[in-house]
């Protein structure tokens, strides 16, 4: 019966705000990931993509992935892993984290569909197919679902957004492409934890180990950060642990009185100072309220302020699986002509297909009313 441990997007090296001390966090979430791993005497850790922030990480990004791997190798662990988005070469070069494989690193599905076994378990999987790749993966996935068939515990590992997960004009494939006859769908991406059963496989996305954007910090309130500990057996069971190091993160907004209300209801971190950003609402001289939020030093570490001045906010529109990524622009725009534009602007930006001067021209054509 195999254990092993699923991680995802870590982001190593990733660096915040100017803030030192967030490209630390994102080292020790990584390293919390391997001990919790190690801890729970794991045959193999999975991880499904996004391992580095970039494809030319720095030098301390790699230490801390040699420091990591030397444990590992300690315990005789392997790491199989896929390249995602973020941590995938340019052009044709290799993987940042390949030269690591005489300590048991081992990537898969860097171009194409791969498998390695551990054992008597085999593991499948493509790294993140945008833009032109993205019309392969349907046939990909459909192949490895047919070579599923012949193996007996097998798992099946992909860095893609999954609709109805995730609103579907920003995702790769859906629920009913995946491969179902694995018994467990390791996938990376999208950064909060989701579990769900997908035919007779057990799918999750393990998740992020550190906050990457404001975005994420609801599902940090929810549900914190963490890694998978799955064991295959009749199914896949998964035993999700929490990362304690992540650092917690709040958003406080209003005048200068409100924000020093809201900060006194914070509670104080019990690991690192939790990470604030202010967005203030009303004027108030930049010096009284350097002087005001310092005397929270000690509690909070903070970004620079933002100052908006507009009675109107930001508006925060709600994710619903039933709403096309459309609708999502239209009433984030509130303003069906310039939520059509941005609609138009995102998918061309993101299919790596278009040319400068035709954004600048739709871009323009957004602006007419204004």
């Amino acid at each position: 019966m195999a254990r092993f441990a699923h991680i995802s997007d870590t982001h190593i090296g990733a660096v915040q705000y100017g803030i030192p001390e967030r490209e630390t966090d994102f080292y020790d979430a990584f390293s919390e990931a391997i001990d919790i791993a190690m801890e729970n005497e794991v045959d193999f850790i999975i991880h499904t993509g996004d391992l580095f922030d970039t494809g030319k990480p720095s030098n301390s990004a790699l230490s801390c992935l040699k420091n990591n791997m030397i444990k590992l190798q300690e315990k005789k662990i392997p790491m199989i892993a896929i390249p995602g988005d973020h941590d995938r070469p340019r052009g044709n070069d290799s993987s940042p984290h390949s030269i690591f494989d005489f300590m048991g690193m081992k990537i898969i599905g860097a171009m194409e569909l791969d498998n390695i076994s551990v054992g008597d378990v085999t593991i499948a999987g493509i790294g993140n197919m945008k833009g032109f790749r993205k019309q392969q993966l349907d046939d990909i996935y459909e192949k490895a679902n047919r070579m599923a068939e012949e193996w007996k515990e097998c798992i099946f590992m992909s860095h893609q957004a999954v609709a109805p997960f995730f609103p579907e004009d920003q995702c790769e494939t859906s629920k009913d492409k995946l491969p179902v006859n694995f018994d467990y769908l390791a996938f990376g991406h999208i950064h909060q934890y989701r579990k769900e059963t997908v035919g007779r496989a057990t799918f999750s996305y393990a998740g992020s180990t550190e906050v990457k954007s404001m975005n994420e910090i609801s599902g940090l309130m929810k549900q914190g950060k963490g890694i998978n500990i799955v064991t295959l057996g009749d199914s896949a069971e998964i035993d999700r642990k929490q990362i304690r190091s992540a650092r917690m993160q709040y958003e406080v907004r209003g005048s200068l009185d409100e924000i020093l209300s809201q900060l006194d209801r914070i509670q104080k971190g019990e690991i690192k100072k939790p990470l604030i950003s202010i967005i203030v609402t009303e004027k108030v001289e930049a010096h009284t309220l350097k002087e005001k939020i310092d005397e929270y030093s000690d509690r909070f570490m903070f970004r620079n302020p933002i100052f908006n001045f507009s009675r109107e906010e930001i508006p925060v529109v709600e994710y619903n699986p039933e709403h096309d990524l459309q609708s999502i622009f239209r009433e984030y725009m509130k303003d069906e002509k310039k939520g059509m534009i941005a609609h138009h602007i995102y998918k061309l930006l993101t299919s790596g297909e278009y040319r400068e001067d035709e954004i600048i021209e739709l871009a323009s054509g957004g602006s007419d009313d204004n």
